[in-house]
């Protein structure tokens, strides 16, 4: 081999390690970006961000917010308070045959859940009780409503956009933590809280802590309203972030 030719592979054998050594830390910080992103794989935003909640068959990743029930109800009980209880059941089967009328079986979060509207004392027979929610305001009484059951993953630092409900709103966190701000103050709950409020109430809530976010929310609605709306008349003053 000739010097020139020695010299021309030499310098091309560099120039390939130099190009290795540059695009390493490029890639890397590609995905460091892409972690802390509000979007999934796709590009596309995460549902319950920028976007609401979608479909639970639109589900292609852990992170987001997905609808898991959205029975019609009709109308509710009025003569006395009533709560959100959450069971849990060994099987599908089991759970569905202990739901009553105002029932509803899911499953996510890798169990087989029940979530039934009823009277703050009511318990469902052979189930394992994880929380009862509430009370919940119904307004107006005699009304016809639908719940809107939703799981959402987030992971810290994840956020939805400002928005208000129709009905009450009720929460009930699986692990991690949360904060809700609204016009009244900041809602601070972690991993077996459960929080209700009332509907029309404008919100952002955020993921906090150092873990990822796994909760269940309910949204009961009147049938004939929207169950989420986008808020641009109130600013939140980042009171959870404080």
């Amino acid at each position: 081999m000739m010097a020139g030719d020695r010299v021309k592979g030499m310098f091309i054998l560099i120039t390939l390690c130099l190009a290795l050594v540059i695009q390493i830390p490029v890639v890397a910080s590609q995905q460091a970006g892409r972690s802390d992103a509000t979007t999934d794989a796709e590009g596309k935003p995460l549902p319950g961000t920028t976007i609401p909640c979608a479909p639970l068959a639109e589900k292609k990743q852990e992170l987001g917010c997905y609808v898991v029930g959205r029975p019609k109800l009709g109308v509710l009980p009025t003569n006395t308070p009533l709560a959100w209880h959450l069971d849990v059941f060994p099987d599908r089967a089991t759970a569905e045959a202990a739901k009553n009328q105002f029932g509803t079986v899911t499953e996510a979060f890798d169990r087989t859940w029940l979530f039934t509207i009823a009277l703050p004392d009511w318990y469902p027979a052979g189930a394992e009780h994880v929380a009862t929610v509430g009370p919940l305001a119904l307004e107006p009484k005699g009304a016809e409503y639908t719940a809107m059951y939703v799981a959402t993953t987030f992971r810290p630092g994840l956020s939805s956009f400002v928005h208000k409900h129709s009905g009450p709103e009720a929460w009930f966190i699986v692990s991690g933590e949360q904060c809700l701000e609204t016009p009244d103050g900041p809602i601070f709950g972690r991993a077996g809280d459960g929080v209700a409020v009332r509907g029309d109430l404008p919100m952002i809530v955020h993921a906090t802590g150092n873990d990822i976010r796994r909760n269940f929310a309910l949204i009961l609605h009147e049938t004939l309203k929207p169950a989420t709306t986008p808020v641009d008349d109130w600013k939140p003053r980042g009171l959870c972030r404080n």
